[in-house]
């Protein structure tokens, strides 16, 4: 009997086509992991603005504070002070944030402790920081000339946020930055008034978004240690990152002042977040942060970060 086999123009057919079917599905897989993990992330934002709820109803209708100092001074940011309604350390974690390493240990937002406290932060008020200059009533956007102003048209827009600090110490003074914690009350869920609108949680760098330390200027990039940051750099984002798209990687949305990049610019993509009403999204940057009110005195504000709306 004679035996049939496949020739070799059949067997590099065969190879082609699934090259072809592997280079068109490859990329559908890739991106239905990251929508997966975005999934993930909006669930977890949605938790944790709900136990801060639950915070609040056990605190006299007060939001819990960004952060508490103890008497030791150590850093209880509020993802902690939230423990006793989340019951779950996995919630902090973002999958479509950076990946710490198990040796990467340290103190402040380092390593494990920044894996837990700073993947995700809530804004804290201006009225917080003491003896700092770059301060007035509330944050400013839009100082800069290389970069907020780009987005503002040249004007400046106020924000604020909605957390306190507690702290039993007189002062936590950082003198790298040249601020200070002072103790401030939270804002309670009754003081805001467009609570679908204001951010509780969102994406970050930090607890805090860092914004005690670019404030004044824009949201930024600020200097600061590669184990702290979300890439891995020598620069991190001081407001809320948007993490929530491929293209938003370690070369998009550098806005930091012109010394450190030579092309400033405020991030594109998605960030998400969760209001004060509870609920939780993904909305581009720049419209979330983008979206202005005019205040009381006629000047703009940060629709997402002005709590006391129009």
């Amino acid at each position: 009997m004679k035996k049939r086999a496949f020739t070799l123009i059949e067997l590099l057919v065969v190879i082609a086509i699934i090259a072809i079917l592997a280079a068109i599905l490859f990329p559908v897989f890739a991106q239905a992991k990251r929508s997966a993990k975005g999934t993930v992330a909006l669930s977890g934002a949605k938790q944790m603005c709900l136990a801060q709820l639950m915070y609040t109803n056990d605190s006299d209708d007060m939001i819990s504070p960004v952060v508490e100092f103890d008497a030791n001074w150590n850093v209880l940011p509020f993802s902690y002070l939230e423990q006793p309604y989340m019951k779950s350390w996995s919630i902090l974690l973002d999958p479509t944030g950076p990946t710490i390493g198990s040796g990467e240990t340290g103190s402040g937002n380092t390593g494990d402790e920044f894996a837990l406290y700073g993947l995700w932060g809530m804004g804290p008020r201006a009225a917080d920081m003491v003896g700092n200059s770059f301060y007035g009533p509330h944050y400013t956007f839009g100082n800069h000339s290389a970069a907020g102003s780009l987005m503002t048209g040249g004007k400046t827009w106020l924000y604020d946020g909605i957390a306190g600090v507690a702290n039993i110490n007189s002062l936590i003074i950082w003198s790298q930055a040249g601020y200070a914690y002072g103790s401030t009350p939270s804002l309670s869920t009754t003081a805001i008034a467009n609570p679908a609108d204001q951010v509780m949680v969102a994406q970050a760098g930090n607890y805090d978004f860092m914004w005690q330390e670019n404030g004044a200027d824009q949201f930024g990039l600020v200097y600061s240690s590669a184990p702290a940051n979300t890439y891995g750099l020598e620069n991190t984002a001081s407001a809320p990152l948007a993490r929530a798209r491929d293209n938003d990687g370690p070369s998009v949305g550098f806005n930091s002042l012109p010394f450190f990049t030579p092309n400033p610019a405020e991030p594109t993509g998605l960030v998400i977040w969760a209001g004060t009403d509870g609920h939780a999204k993904s909305t581009p940057w720049r419209q979330l942060m983008g979206t202005t009110v005019v205040t009381g005195t006629g000047q703009l504000a940060i629709k997402a970060f002005w709590p006391s709306g129009s």
